[in-house]
């Protein structure tokens, strides 16, 4: 790197005696917003005291899935069900919560000298997605967080802020760090000669050491390194990432399992590899008396024998559960099969059925005049149509004969000029004249029938109405 792109010494030194120098009075406030995944925490601090704190929780991730409802629905399946609408209902709640929080902290962000802020992809939304809350946050210094952030709480934003707050140097030939006393509660920077002397001394005797243990570790010769019971190690990262091999070789180089890190945890319970935590196992086999291992949270060790047992338990029960599947495939198979014949029989049992049931019906119909059978085919049905029409054509047609064959009547009585002629004929229509309970055309009787009436007549139909009235309009 450049030296102009490096903060030189003296530069450093004045920036933290300007620190050591700030008031304690709430007029250098330095706050900490932390949200991701439904959680967020917010803090305020002015040196080492928190002025102001709030957490809020929303469930707003389906468990396993991965994304926000409203992620889910960007992409345009948009889900109906009752807990998408309610990690929609809580994911505006959260977003409402959060900007009336920060729009009531307007005087801590008046008066702060930086925000650090960790909101990652969509999370930022929360936090500037508005007039009010991009006006009171932008008021301030915004930087992002340089760290790996866990989930936000109360807690993570204070381990945060200690690690913001904290100063770290390095010699030329040192790889590790040192930690300085916390910047804001230094009292004093200017150390007299000789403390500066005794650190030099110190520094000195520490880089020697350092150096001594690189080399036997280059000759990767067994080795124990001196390290702090709270730090974290190269075997915290190799179990964390996953690395078995690397677990395996940390180990036997002499590198400690029983040291916690910062958040109190061994390499083992970092292990979240299945592989990893039995490359520990293995080692307390082969070194049960070389470390603690009850300290470093190892649960049992694990030898050749134990392995080739676990994995022949494995390997029966693998074939086991094949055999049961293959078994409950085959059983499968003949139920379908049996299924199938018996939808096949009953079928053919219906057409059967409905087949004699036609015949019976048929017979029926055929020795019953005048019956219709239920079942007919659109054939049957034209010619019982066809029969029907003919039927009261011919009924018809003998009413009709019948008014011809009364007129003729009635004309033969009115040619005649004798008063016997006439008297016959008054006989003749007095026994043709209809009484009340007859139909006026045709003489049928109306005796449970609702006639049709026309003038003073009654009719049985509308045809004889039809025929009566040309009889009249003729006379």
């Amino acid at each position: 790197m450049d030296s102009a792109s490096c903060v030189q010494e003296d530069e450093m030194i004045n920036r933290v005696k300007r620190l050591t120098c700030e008031p304690r009075d709430a007029s250098h406030l330095r706050i900490v917003l932390l949200t991701s995944g439904g959680h967020f925490a917010g803090c305020v601090f002015d040196g080492n005291s928190i002025v102001a704190h709030k957490t809020f929780h929303r469930y707003v991730v389906r468990a396993k899935a991965g994304k926000r409802q409203s992620g889910k629905d960007a992409t345009g399946k948009v889900a109906h069900s009752a807990g998408s609408s309610l990690r929609r209902y809580n994911e505006a709640a959260l977003k409402k919560e959060v900007q009336e929080l920060i729009v009531s902290w307007k005087s801590y962000f008046d008066s702060c000298v930086c925000a650090f802020i960790y909101a990652p992809s969509k999370n930022r939304q929360m936090l500037f997605d508005g007039d009010k809350t991009q006006s009171v946050i932008q008021a301030c210094d915004i930087r992002s967080v340089p760290l790996t952030v866990h989930r936000p709480t109360l807690k993570e934003a204070k381990r945060v802020y200690s690690n913001l707050t904290q100063l770290h140097y390095e010699m030329e030939c040192s790889t590790t760090d040192e930690t300085l006393p916390h910047g804001e509660s230094v009292t004093s920077v200017e150390r007299s000669e000789g403390k500066k002397k005794e650190v030099a001394v110190d520094n000195e005797e520490s880089i020697s050491n350092l150096s001594v243990s690189l080399e036997l570790l280059n000759k990767n010769e067994e080795v124990t390194i001196p390290l702090s019971k709270e730090e974290t190690t190269p075997l915290h990262e190799a179990a964390k990432s996953g690395n078995a091999q690397l677990t395996l070789e940390l180990l036997e180089q002499g590198l400690d399992p029983c040291i916690f890190d910062a958040r109190g945890k061994t390499p083992y319970l970092l292990a979240s590899d299945k592989e990893v935590r039995n490359a520990f196992r293995r080692f307390m086999a082969l070194n049960l008396d070389k470390w603690d291992w009850h300290a470093a949270d190892v649960p049992s060790a694990l030898t050749k024998e134990m392995e080739e047992s676990q994995a022949a338990k494995q390997a029966e029960k693998d074939a086991k559960k094949k055999a049961r599947a293959k078994e409950l495939k085959k059983l499968k198979k003949a139920r379908e099969k049996e299924e199938k014949e018996k939808e096949k029989e009953k079928a053919k049992a219906q057409a059967s059925q409905s087949q004699t049931s036609m015949g019976q019906m048929a017979n029926r119909t055929t020795s019953v005049p005048g019956l219709k059978p239920k079942h007919q085919t659109p054939q049957q049905i034209l010619i019982a149509k066809e029969e029907e029409r003919q039927r009261k054509l011919a009924e018809e047609r003998e009413k009709r004969a019948a008014a011809a064959e009364r007129r003729l009547a009635a004309l033969a009585a009115q040619s005649a000029g004798t008063s016997g002629a006439a008297a016959a004929a008054a006989n003749s229509v007095q026994k043709a004249a209809p009484d009340d309970n007859s139909c006026s055309c045709c003489f049928t009787s109306l005796a449970g029938k609702v006639p049709f009436h026309r003038y003073n007549y009654k009719y049985c139909s509308t045809t004889c109405m039809h025929l009566h009235s040309e009889m009249l309009q003729d006379d």
